[in-house]
């Protein structure tokens, strides 16, 4: 222990180096008099000198990290430090301190070290009990971590929590993030400032009008026994797995109709929903139905702007069992509505159209016309 008491693993973590310094040393000397005498040394290095450089290894590397209470260091100007040492040199003290920074004074200006239960200690109780797939057990042990100054830690448990609830508002703030045309991104990223600019660009156009009378989409009319321009199935179709990711504002779509949309090009095509793992032909779907902005005139809101966007992606396996890209492409569907239109009902409307944009663009695609399918024609605006 150092005279002011500050570290109790010093003299292990010293003795650990010191340990893998000689047995290093040893080593070198070792195979320098292997060079020399290489007779006495045919089959290599002994066995008992590669089991104490291995033990030395594991001491250098296992001390260092055991777990310990952190210290408080009671400074002379008034002002305190929670951590662990983790260098002294001479007069100066490396501090790790509880957000994982380090920080070095002086020797003179450490007043007392006492070592007591910190938040760091509690922490390490907490996430040890912690069960990996909880998301409410993650957000409330990283509200707790920030509110005891647990920086480092408090980010690890909200990109948990983003892990499991992709959407969890609370996290994504936490972390910096910024909700733009329906995506979540890095607030001041590079992907955020071109989504940005993006966004700002968007000419202000004149764009086709929502009626006020909503056409019920094909795939939810429930009282038909047969939906209307679905073509029959193949017996020998191809199966193309849809992988889709549909989000209407921050809320994922709970009653698809990609799969209709999709089957009524026909041909020996049949796509259906699933993972794309050992599937023979995928299709990707990023779909997003998002508010773009309100249109004023004079200061005055005459229509809020809504835009469906979907990015497209078909990959076929080759012969070597990789999913190689065959097509892509972007759809943009832009609406305007009325400020006194609901928001859920607009952005129904536009992801309505949105699909049927899909749909159209997917099957002017060479790879589905080679199997028969039928071009099918672009959304009335």
């Amino acid at each position: 222990m150092s005279p002011f008491g500050i570290s109790r693993l010093a003299p292990v973590r010293a003795l650990g180096f010191l340990i893998g310094f000689f047995i290093g040393l040893t080593n070198i000397v070792t195979r320098c008099f292997s060079v020399c005498f290489s007779g006495c040394f045919s089959g290599g290095i002994p066995k008992n000198v590669r089991v104490i450089y291995s033990f030395a290894l594991i001491l250098m590397v296992t001390i260092p990290t055991l777990p310990v209470s952190a210290d408080i260091f009671l400074l002379t100007n008034g002002g305190s430090l929670e951590g662990n040492i983790v260098r002294e040199i001479g007069d100066l003290v490396s501090i790790r301190t509880l957000d994982g920074k380090i920080v070095t004074i002086d020797k003179n200006e450490i007043k007392k070290v006492t070592t007591s239960s910190t938040p760091l200690d509690e922490y390490n109780e907490r996430s040890a009990k912690l069960k990996v797939d909880d998301v409410q057990a993650h957000e409330s042990l990283a509200l707790w971590c920030s509110d005891k100054g647990l920086k480092t830690q408090a980010s690890v448990h909200w990109k948990r929590v983003i892990t499991l609830s992709p959407d969890h508002l609370a996290a994504r703030k936490a972390l910096g993030y910024v909700w733009i045309g329906g995506d979540w991104y890095l607030a001041g990223s590079t992907e955020a400032v071109a989504r940005k600019k993006e966004m700002d660009n968007t000419p202000a156009e004149s764009v086709p009008t929502i009626p006020e009378k909503l056409p019920l989409p094909d795939w939810e009319r429930l009282d038909r026994e047969n939906t209307p321009d679905l073509p029959p199935g193949s017996p020998d179709a191809q199966v193309i797995v849809v992988v889709a990711d549909e989000k209407l504002g921050r809320k994922k779509v709970e009653s698809s109709g990609l799969k209709f949309q999709l089957n009524r090009m026909g041909g020996k095509v049949r796509f259906s929903p699933g993972k794309e793992e050992g599937a023979a032909s995928v299709l990707k779907v990023k779909l997003r139905c998002y508010f773009v902005r309100q249109q004023d005139f004079y200061g005055a809101p005459i229509a809020n702007i809504y835009q469906g966007e979907a990015q497209l992606e078909l990959l076929e396996r080759n012969a070597e069992g990789k999913l190689v890209r065959v097509h892509t492409g972007k759809v943009k569907m832009p609406f305007s509505a009325g400020v006194g239109r609901s928001q859920e009902t607009a952005l129904n409307y536009t992801y309505y159209k949105t699909l049927e944009a899909v749909a159209s663009r997917v099957s002017r695609w060479s790879w589905l016309k080679k199997r028969g399918t039928k071009v099918l024609a672009e959304p009335e605006k």
